[in-house]
């Protein structure tokens, strides 16, 4: 028969005991909890206090800081940095765009003169080119 094991949820603190993993759902809020690395024993052998204690400490040094959870929205709809990043990236577009254009330019008058001195040169002589 298996031990029980101490599980813990990140969520809200809940903890229980469960001999299988799968069975390990907080009953508060229905997440997925996680096994605390001690021995059933030895976590019943705490009291109230140091169990709370041991836990929070767990839970606090696993969570995000305070200041990444306050700035978590800030990063995630920070609307001036895409803008600004985007904004950058359009004008970089912008001058590719145009080095393109002009080395087509330059493609095609090339083409064009190429195109007229063969013309010139297929021509019989005393036949006047065309305009």
């Amino acid at each position: 028969m298996r031990e029980l094991a101490v599980y813990y949820c990140r969520t809200c603190g809940h903890y229980g005991y469960y001999q299988l993993s799968r069975n390990a759902v907080c009953q508060k809020c229905q997440s997925d909890m996680s096994p605390l690395n001690m021995r059933y024993q030895v976590f019943m052998n705490l009291d109230p206090e140091e169990r709370d204690d041991l836990l929070s400490e767990i839970i606090l040094s696993s969570a995000p800081s305070i200041v990444e959870r306050v700035m978590a929205p800030h990063k995630k709809f920070n609307s001036r940095e895409t803008i600004a990043a985007l904004s950058r990236q359009i004008e970089d577009l912008e001058a590719k765009n145009q080095k393109l254009n002009e080395t087509v330019d330059w493609m095609r008058k090339t083409i064009w003169e190429l195109l007229k001195k063969n013309k010139e040169l297929e021509l019989p002589q005393g036949t006047p080119p065309d305009n």
